[in-house]
């Protein structure tokens, strides 16, 4: 018998579907739908049946754009008759337990970083709560795709997201509804089982960090001119605001879990403050930053 290259018991493939408002990119995203599918490593299986799908009441912005309805499939009244995010939060702990799953053996999956580092963190925020020590290491799993393809193929892909790239080149038919949370988690599941099956190694590949050197460096704001309503440049300016910066990890290990690389301090003291404070970018706001003012950071 041979078992999966991964040291974790089980795998928590997670996707997050959050408010949104078509170009705007200057929002208050709030998570509208938290779902996670378990793959259980040693039996080489994925726990379909146990999956945790659960809508979020928005709070800032309680009624749904027709873009975001459209986007998302969700409809306002199943989000008129969920629970809050620390509600569902909590819902989710106790589905860890109900299910025997076991903090320091298992490891978070997504098909990008955005999941954890630009959603999960700035949702904590939010509610103004510390990111809690689970989000803050993860498996890219494109990341891990990527690093298994020779020179060039990258390029080559077919599809606009990672999950439609991903399956095609993996011969994985999709199934379900393209941005619905628990489809997207279910597809995402089928990679990561793929990938584990050609031999590929999985673990953690990423971390969040509070410090990064080149947040150090002037901030020439002409190249985001239009950071409001293109979302590659409002990715650059997201990864000024959020304090916990993207760190790759080549070696991880259990003694990383939970700390920050930079300072090795533990997430009660981690990013409470700002290490690079983007002072440049606040002084040249003509108005003012919802995605930061929402969230407290200045």
């Amino acid at each position: 018998m041979t078992f999966y290259n991964c040291p974790f018991d089980h795998l928590l493939i997670l996707d997050f579907e959050t408010t949104s408002d078509g170009e705007k990119h200057d929002y208050p995203f709030e998570v509208i739908q938290f779902s996670v599918v378990p793959l259980d490593v040693k039996a080489k299986t994925i726990l379909e049946r146990i999956a945790f799908n659960k809508f979020v009441r928005p709070v800032v912005n309680p009624i749904l754009s027709n873009y975001c309805a459209d986007f998302t499939g969700i409809k306002q009244e199943f989000l008129n008759a969920a629970d809050t995010f620390l509600v569902v939060y909590k819902q989710f702990l106790e589905w860890l337990q109900k299910n025997g799953f076991q903090e320091r053996k298992l490891a978070i999956v997504s098909d990008s970083r955005q999941d954890m580092w630009r959603i999960a963190q700035y949702k904590f925020r939010l509610v103004r709560e510390t990111l809690p020590s689970m989000f803050r290491q993860w498996i890219n799993i494109k990341r891990t795709f990527d690093d298994g393809l020779e020179d060039g193929q990258k390029n080559k892909l077919v599809g606009k997201s990672n999950i439609e790239k991903m399956s095609s080149y993996l011969g994985i038919e999709l199934s379900g509804k393209a941005h619905d949370a628990l489809s997207d988690c279910l597809n995402i599941a089928a990679i990561t089982q793929k990938i584990l099956e050609i031999g590929c190694p999985v673990t953690i590949n990423e971390m969040l960090c509070c410090s990064a050197i080149w947040r150090n460096k002037p901030i020439n704001m002409t190249l985001y001119a239009n950071w409001r309503t293109d979302f590659q440049e409002a990715y650059n300016i997201y990864h000024l605001v959020l304090p916990l910066s993207i760190k790759a990890v080549r070696n991880y290990t259990a003694s990383m879990y939970g700390a920050c690389p930079y300072c090795k301090k533990p997430p009660t003291v981690c990013g409470v403050v700002h290490k690079q404070p983007p002072r440049a970018f606040y002084a040249s706001l003509t108005e003012p930053c919802v995605f930061a003012k929402s969230a407290g950071y200045y």
